[in-house]
């Protein structure tokens, strides 16, 4: 059995994570019941059984915007399991899926077939959703030369200048929910679809 096969039996359900939340539970939940699962999604996702493993932890931002949408997404679709791992547990596991910078980020999610074979990963957020983040904070910072630091990165500014960041993260991410789940739901659609076709 592979690393992440016996992982995958030790993982939590999407149920039992989210009631050992201590951070963030409602805006998960929340999450969850705003997703849209869309006609094409069943397409893309419906046809062969799927495995999704999370690797993650409560405090984390983006496992807040990206893990609910794949718990809703097996929720609709039923040939799809989504277990959940925290990072803090499973560290080595985690250090095996890194950025294309070499850096390791949560959430993981590793994509597997119904044999538990790993088809592939994606690490943080999809790549689009990621340049368009770096897009609009370079524009606050261009907009508000007033808050010192602002241009650094988020370990070294200022602690004034990073709850105007982070103030103004949590709106402006708010409001790409919709449009970033098409991008997380292509991006886990095309790694199962480009492991299959390598394997026929």
């Amino acid at each position: 059995m592979t690393l992440v096969a016996e992982r995958w039996e030790q993982a939590m359900t999407p149920e039992d994570y989210i009631a050992s939340m201590q951070q963030y539970r409602e805006e998960f939940e929340a999450n969850i019941a705003r997703t849209r699962v869309m006609p094409g999604d069943w397409a893309a996702f419906g046809q062969e059984p799927l495995a999704i493993l999370v690797i993650t932890e409560d405090w984390c931002p983006d496992s807040v915007q990206f893990v609910p949408m794949v718990i809703a997404l097996a929720r609709r679709i039923p040939t799809i399991e989504v277990r959940i791992l925290r990072r803090s547990e499973h560290q080595d596991l985690a250090d095996r899926y890194r950025r294309p910078d070499g850096s390791q980020a949560i959430p993981t999610f590793v994509v597997l077939d119904a044999d538990l074979q790993e088809l592939g990963f994606l690490v943080e957020r999809p790549e689009r959703a990621d340049e368009e983040l770096r897009e609009a904070l370079a524009t606050f910072a261009r907009e508000h030369p007033e808050l010192q630091g602002v241009d650094r990165p988020w370990s070294e500014m200022p602690p004034d200048t990073r709850l105007a960041v982070r103030a103004f993260l949590k709106e402006w991410r708010d409001q790409q929910f919709d449009r970033w789940t098409r991008y997380l739901f292509e991006d886990l659609a095309e790694i199962a679809k480009s492991a299959r076709a390598r394997a026929s």
